[in-house]
């Protein structure tokens, strides 16, 4: 059920979303997630990774990933524009797709969900970032009655989205809470007092939540199914048959 703040998806406030990103508080807590999710994004492999978000210049700077062909999508820029409740991707077409503050903003969040799951390919990972409802931020969210940016959108828990994945058939590989401090603290050297005292005695009550999930394999996959869908991201045909025929001689 939606709550009488939830987020509508008017051009007028995707603008102003996309306008904090490039703040100064909003790029320094950007970089600490980013630094969070490095090594994990270093253990996800595979040929294609979609990069979710409704500032895409951000995810273009994103460290540790390994899978050779990325790209950004959002609704208002990006190397693909789209909506995240109907991507404009085939079936099981990506390995990694990266969901930076997308479901917090959706009008159907559950929806953007399923999405994912449509175009991830069977073992292919899901990373979420979301804020915290339950961190010192959200507390103060309440306070101004959910209405200022980028306090705006759905109160999404961890217990939901564990809930959520769990339905849709994924494993959760790790998690992680950053942002424990003030905004004003993320541009200092380590992050202020706060920060490093949350961290270390509160790690769950940071402002941004991550969680990685691995999507479970019901059934045995032809390898063919991988390379029919890949021309949808750009390979020309007879690229995907030459490689299709030197795996059947193999």
């Amino acid at each position: 059920m939606q709550s009488a703040h939830t987020l509508s998806p008017s051009p007028d406030r995707l603008e102003q979303l996309a306008a904090w990103w490039v703040t100064p508080d909003a790029v320094a807590l950007w970089r600490r997630e980013g630094a969070a999710v490095e090594e994990w994004l270093s253990r996800c492999f595979g040929y294609h990774a979609a990069l979710l978000g409704l500032q895409p210049a951000l995810l273009g700077e994103v460290r540790g990933l390994r899978i050779p062909h990325h790209f950004t999508l959002g609704p208002r820029a990006g190397d693909v524009k789209g909506l995240f409740e109907a991507l404009p991707l085939a079936a099981e077409s990506v390995d990694l797709l990266l969901l930076h503050h997308v479901l917090e903003y959706a009008l159907n969040p559950h929806q953007v969900l399923r999405e994912a799951d449509r175009v991830l390919l069977p073992e292919g990972h899901l990373l979420l970032m979301n804020f915290n409802p339950f961190s010192f931020w959200g507390v103060r969210r309440l306070i101004h009655g959910g209405r200022r940016v980028p306090w705006c959108g759905h109160r999404l828990g961890r217990k939901r989205l564990h809930d959520w994945l769990g339905l849709l058939g994924y494993d959760v590989q790790a998690e992680a809470w950053v942002g424990h401090g003030c905004l004003r603290d993320f541009n200092r050297d380590g992050g202020g007092w706060i920060e490093q005292w949350g961290v270390r005695f509160l790690p769950r009550l940071g402002m941004s939540h991550l969680l990685l999930a691995r999507k479970r394999v019901s059934m045995p996959a032809p390898i063919r199914h991988r390379w029919s869908l890949i021309p949808a991201l750009g390979i020309k045909e007879r690229q995907v048959q030459a490689r299709h025929t030197m795996g059947r001689q193999a």
